[in-house]
């Protein structure tokens, strides 16, 4: 042992020393020990991630075998002409383009996921300018993709001018003609599957494009809102008039329907999980004031602060786990229940040694109202800004009215 070391602090040094007062000293260990629960947070992130890529893999082979989602291009019509060295083509302008669609939607599973698909009944009719003039016995080749020609259910029948309606086995449709009529008419019918959306390309100069089906939960999607529309229990209904200067503005516009799950179980967890460091945060909050405030003075060890906090943590991967073969209700109720009483018995029989029943079922209701709370900002996206604001502003009157006698100065309250 060095001199240095023999000489002892003078006393009135240590007792100049500021000592860190225990109630600051507790909030930052339960500080700590809310910091340190990020790391399992992300790992959740990170299975949420890997559950959604499942999800979406497993949806992909379900659109890859019946069909993807659909937009039905204008129709063109060409009229193949003598040019000065070879033959060419003049396409004619697409007059008046009406779409009328009905459509039958309904869910395929692949394992414990479903997608929407849909079958529809499609007729197209119209006219083209004929720009060209006098056409003798000259080749036209009527032609109307699809995004996915696997969705054809059976031949399209199609037919222009004075003809009658023709199987064909492709997309377009050629034949001789003589005309010298100012618009040459067409009608198009076909049944097409499809999955998640289906659009119409509006490339007329007088659009008009009609969608219905049986679907409860359309989004009206695109470039262009539905003049008209109506959704009902049983269905909806949209109807778009789009002239041509709407569209002069807009390269490849599109108009249509997106068939959306009304409930996604994954991103209903994902908006849940951002919530998780305030409920955390809230939770040992309320267990630091009793720690502070109550008049047994009973601690609570950093390490049962982690356990509560791991408890809590679970309850989001039986959210995930549960939604996956039920509602996210049933499921987002049930790993409430289970997490609230797991920690209500941990906080009667551990943290106050079954002495105060009254802090335990406060514990048990302040969490019931948390869970209740964040269910509400999950459901109510729209006004969920509003309702977090006025409540916190409420939880933080709370916080300041329970610790309005405390001395924060003073480690003998």
């Amino acid at each position: 042992m060095t001199q240095d070391e023999n000489v002892k602090e003078p006393v009135y040094l240590r007792e100049l020393k500021p000592k860190m007062n225990s109630k600051i000293k507790k909030f930052y260990i339960v500080l700590g020990m809310l910091l340190l629960l990020l790391i399992p947070i992300m790992f959740i992130y990170g299975l949420l991630d890997d559950r959604q890529d499942y999800q979406q893999e497993a949806l992909s082979k379900v659109r890859q075998a019946w069909a993807g989602a659909q937009i039905i291009q204008e129709p063109s019509l060409s009229v193949k002409v003598q040019g000065k060295k070879e033959e060419e083509f003049k396409y004619l302008t697409l007059n008046n383009y009406d779409v009328e669609i009905n459509t039958n939607a309904e869910y395929r599973k692949k394992g414990m996921f479903k997608v929407p698909v849909y079958t529809a009944d499609v007729v197209i009719k119209g006219d083209f300018k004929n720009d060209y003039g006098n056409i003798r016995n000259q080749e036209v080749t009527l032609s109307f993709p699809v995004s996915d020609s696997k969705g054809f259910t059976s031949p399209p029948e199609v037919k222009f001018l004075s003809s009658d309606f023709e199987y064909i086995n492709y997309t377009q449709e050629t034949k001789r003609v003589s005309t010298s009529a100012k618009t040459i008419p067409f009608e198009i019918k076909y049944q097409l599957r499809g999955s998640d959306m289906i659009k119409v390309v509006p490339a007329g100069q007088n659009n008009k494009i009609e969608i219905e089906g049986n679907w409860a939960n359309p989004e009206f999607t695109g470039d262009f809102l539905p003049k008209e529309k109506e959704v009902r229990d049983d269905g909806f209904e949209g109807e778009w008039t789009i002239p041509a200067i709407a569209i002069s503005s807009i390269q490849n516009p599109v108009a249509g329907v997106s068939f959306i799950t009304p409930v996604d179980n994954y991103r209903m967890a994902s908006r849940a999980l951002k919530y998780s460091v305030l409920f955390l945060a809230l939770t040992f909050l309320s267990f630091y004031i009793f720690e502070i405030t109550s008049d047994k003075k009973k601690p609570i060890h950093q390490l049962q602060y982690l356990m509560m906090g791991a408890a809590m943590l679970i309850f989001y991967l039986l959210l995930i786990s549960a939604s996956e073969i039920m509602s996210f209700r049933g499921a987002y109720t049930i790993a409430a229940i289970m997490t609230i009483t797991l920690i209500g018995l941990y906080t009667y029989n551990v943290i106050t040694a079954k002495q105060d029943k009254r802090f335990a079922t406060l514990i048990c209701g302040i969490m019931l109202v948390l869970y209740i709370f964040f269910y509400v900002l999950l459901a109510l996206q729209d006004l969920s800004l509003l309702i977090g604001s006025l409540v916190l502003f409420i939880i933080i009157s709370l916080i300041m009215y329970a610790t309005r006698n405390v001395d924060w100065f003073n480690d003998n309250d």
